[in-house]
């Protein structure tokens, strides 16, 4: 049996309440590694937007309020 054959195989045995979740899960592999979705881009411009508003702790506070 071919990999492709397998996979078919599994697909169908994947029971009706969990497809979403694996077709989104098809979907993640299939990104090309190299490109950011629009919602991984806005939330870098969040993140961006909270560090600029002083939203952040340096490492040695993290260490300090953990006691580390």
């Amino acid at each position: 049996m071919t990999t492709s054959a397998r996979m078919h195989e599994l697909v169908e045995q994947i029971p009706e309440e969990q497809t979403a979740e694996a077709v989104d899960y098809v979907k993640w592999l299939l990104l090309d590694e190299d490109e950011a979705s629009p919602e991984d881009l806005a939330e870098a411009e969040r993140g961006r937007a909270q560090i600029a508003s002083g939203g952040y702790v340096t490492l040695e506070e993290l260490k300090r309020s953990l006691n580390l």
